[in-house]
């Protein structure tokens, strides 16, 4: 352990995200595009005596364990991994609420030799909403104990990282979506084969956000997408019209051609009723949206509940988002195009 640590407090933050188009279809190897927004996870750390063990702390829940704890349960889930036991990691992301930071852990422990921290989130990021909070305390943890440890890591280390907790939390097969948008910040573009891009941008388009306060497993849901394609599988060429509606959108985003973007929301929305991700109250919020005069709705994420996010012209935020409140949702105005995981400070004790 770095020894300018020992008497330092470290705290980073990271943001959460909304899919502007793709998706469902990124674990098929379509591309998707993907905004941080201004709403963060904050992640505290502090050296623990002895240098071998962690403490976990967020809100309600707690957890203390060694470095031997820890690199028993990556070797665990590293079997099943390899064995494709899908199901077991599903259970494990039901039931283990630190699992995919435990994992994550492992992995920060394998890179620095050591972990004794005590790790303590807050956030202002829904859980559960389709937010990507779990990408979020994810990044935002390896910020802050990589600085720590002394081995501050670059943008794409602490994707790769925050990415290992979503392979948990979605199931075994977690791409790097939620953990590339979090930890690059602004608008990225992610494939599985190119990994995560910021796209270079003059400006950021407006959204609003439309938490339907229904939580659904993301877990399940990828489970349920991969049996509907593999029991029909002439539908896979939905999947293949979304990553056709992110290159369209990729391009209008950088001309500032909002009006197409907008279209190319409702297109998608349009595929992921097909697939089955759509609900009477998903409905409810994006008609909402579209009445106010948003340019274009559609689920973010994995749908049966969760968030719907809206495109608008600038100015017209708080209408869109009355309209969604009124509608029975949650509404959130959060800046778009926000800075990826950081370091806040590191503070004397």
């Amino acid at each position: 352990m770095n020894e300018s640590m020992v008497e330092k407090t470290t705290i980073a933050s990271a943001p959460a995200k909304v899919i502007l188009l793709g998706g469902k279809a990124v674990n098929w190897g379509f591309p998707a595009l993907v905004a941080a927004v201004g709403i963060r996870s904050c992640c505290t750390v502090v050296p623990l005596a002895g240098r071998n063990g962690y403490r976990f702390t967020f809100d309600e829940h707690s957890e203390t364990g060694s470095l031997d704890d820890v690199q028993a349960f990556r070797m665990r889930i590293d079997g099943l991994r390899e064995t494709k036991d899908y199901d077991q990691i599903s259970d494990i992301a039901k039931k283990d609420f630190f699992g995919p930071t435990r994992y994550v852990l492992a992995h920060i422990a394998e890179r620095t030799g050591e972990v004794g921290l005590e790790i303590t989130w807050r956030s202002e990021i829904p859980s559960g909403s389709g937010l990507g909070s779990g990408a979020a305390a994810s990044a935002s943890m390896v910020v802050a104990a990589m600085h720590a440890l002394g081995h501050p890591p670059s943008a794409q280390e602490t994707a790769w990282l925050a990415w290992q907790g979503d392979v948990i939390a979605h199931g075994g097969v977690g791409t790097g979506l939620d953990s590339g948008a979090s930890a690059l910040g602004g608008i990225v573009r992610y494939s599985l084969k190119e990994g995560p891009n910021r796209l270079e941008l003059k400006t950021y388009p407006s959204l609003v956000i439309g938490d339907t306060l229904v939580r659904a497993s993301t877990a399940a849901s990828n489970t349920s997408s991969r049996n509907w394609i593999a029991d029909h599988p002439m539908r896979f060429h939905l999947l293949r019209e979304m990553g056709m509606l992110v290159e369209q959108a990729q391009s209008a985003i950088g001309e500032g051609d909002l009006a197409t973007v907008g279209h190319m929301m409702n297109l998608s929305q349009l595929i992921k009723e097909k697939l089955g991700m759509s609900t009477a109250k998903i409905e409810g919020l994006i008609e909402a949206a579209l009445g106010a005069g948003a340019l274009g709705a559609k689920i973010s994420g994995k749908g049966g509940g969760g968030i719907v996010v809206a495109l608008c012209e600038p100015g017209k935020e708080n209408e869109v988002a009355r309209a969604i409140d009124a509608a029975g949702g949650k509404s959130i105005v959060a800046e778009v195009g926000v800075p990826g995981a950081r370091l806040e400070s590191t503070e004397r004790s």
